[in-house]
């Protein structure tokens, strides 16, 4: 699957620069941060902020590669679906945003996975769970940051009893089986299986990606036309908040 970052998701030129071509992205802690830092000692806000792909899955298999850098503090890598994900990006900048979370103490080290899933207002996590566990979710994502990648306890490949952690690989591979709702992220130098998740795939879905602090990352380009790719892929119709409003 070749395709950009899609600079019209509401992107914050502050926190988040995408390079030539929009296949590199690097996130910074921007103003806001660093001020809010600046009146805490033990706790301040972090943004998170979300990058979508300008493309998006219909039907078929279909893979892609990016390389997160080992430095990143906390990125996010997986897909969403396409509505879902604009729901996300279109609630009310004036209420708590969902963008902003409580740093409390040292993440990294406690490794705390943090979940699209708490964003989402229809989720079915507040009511309805014996539902909500038959269904597959909107949002599928693996959380790595200071070169450590979490492994959900859920997921066909981690049978232990807890979440686990292994070192981020140089190049991350994700396969999406739209017609399975199955995603599987892999080692893209040996092809080493490092987890497989569900995904609601009901409706269009996008690959994303999301910064909470600063990170980078690069889509890396893929050498040979994969087999899985039959049909082009559907072209993102982003619907601006402005256009909302007129209606």
């Amino acid at each position: 699957l070749s395709f950009c970052l899609d600079s019209r998701w509401g992107l914050h030129a502050e926190r988040v620069a995408l390079g030539k071509g929009q296949t590199y992205a690097r996130s910074v802690p921007g103003m806001t941060l660093l001020q809010a830092a600046d009146r805490a000692l033990t706790s301040c806000h972090l943004t998170s902020d979300l990058l979508v792909a300008d493309v998006s899955i219909t039907q078929g298999r279909h893979y892609w590669a990016c390389s997160v850098e080992p430095g990143s503090y906390l990125v996010k890598v997986g897909v969403g679906v396409e509505a879902k994900l604009q729901e996300w990006f279109h609630l009310p900048q004036d209420m708590a945003s969902p963008r902003e979370l409580t740093y409390v103490g040292n993440v990294i080290d406690d490794f705390i996975p943090i979940s699209l899933h708490r964003y989402d207002p229809d989720s079915g996590h507040d009511s309805g769970a014996e539902d909500a566990q038959d269904c597959p979710p909107p949002f599928c994502f693996l959380t790595m940051g200071m070169g450590k990648i979490l492994l959900p306890k859920c997921g066909a490949s981690n049978t232990s009893t807890g979440p686990l952690t292994a070192p981020l690989p140089p190049r991350l591979g994700l396969c999406l089986d739209f017609e399975k709702g199955r995603l599987t992220f892999y080692d893209a130098h040996s092809l080493r299986v490092l987890w497989e998740g569900t995904v609601d795939c009901s409706a269009p879905v996008c690959p994303a990606f999301c910064f909470i602090g600063g990170g980078a990352l690069q889509l890396q380009e893929l050498i040979a036309n994969r087999s899985t790719e039959q049909n082009p892929p559907r072209r993102v119709t982003i619907q601006t908040r402005a256009t909302d409003a007129g209606h």
